[in-house]
């Protein structure tokens, strides 16, 4: 479909009506006229074109080679089905091309769209259901207290933890005390 409309594009102006034999007929690409370079021209177009719908279908790297050799085969098995096989050395190169620059522009592409950061701040707040507005890095019950330092005073806190901070034990930390809360506080444990 993009062949029909880079053809559209570049050879079009220049014949009077399009037909499938400049899509399909091999003795349509040649070096002698405008028209068969302007050919090649929408044929390569197509092939980057191509590696563009690879990046967004396959998506990955390994499957670039297959997926635009088997574009290419079935473009050959139209041709031959058309106008028979190919006897252009024109059309054989400006196809060969074709599948080089489709398969390498693809395979780069999807290795580029591979490589991208998963952003995991987003699927993070999105399990938590807090979205966009609720605040990152911190979950319920821990609050920062003013000495710096971090507590938790929430219900859903253990109760060994509840009222400990990072500092030392704040005013409303209940009366047992045990090690891990001192470790917790940076104290020694005894």
């Amino acid at each position: 479909m993009s062949l029909g409309l880079w053809q559209m594009l570049f050879v079009g102006p220049y014949i009077g009506r399009l037909t499938v034999a400049q899509i399909f007929g091999w003795q349509a690409l040649s070096f002698r006229t405008y028209v068969g370079v302007m050919t090649m021209v929408s044929n390569l177009a197509t092939s980057v074109t191509g590696a563009l719908f690879i990046m967004w279908i396959v998506e990955r790297a390994k499957k670039c080679l297959d997926f635009a050799s088997t574009c290419y085969i079935w473009h050959l098995v139209f041709c031959c089905i058309h106008s028979g096989f190919p006897m252009s050395l024109e059309w054989w190169a400006t196809n060969s091309l074709g599948l080089l620059i489709m398969s390498l522009l693809g395979e780069w592409l999807c290795v580029r769209r591979e490589m991208q950061d998963i952003p995991l701040a987003s699927v993070r707040n999105a399990r938590r259901g807090s979205g966009p507005s609720g605040s990152a890095g911190t979950s319920d019950g821990v609050q920062m207290t003013a000495a710096g330092g971090v507590s938790s005073s929430s219900s859903s806190a253990p109760p060994a933890l509840r009222g400990v901070s990072a500092t030392g034990l704040s005013s409303t930390a209940p009366a047992r005390v045990t090690s891990s809360t001192r470790l917790l506080s940076g104290q020694e444990a005894v």
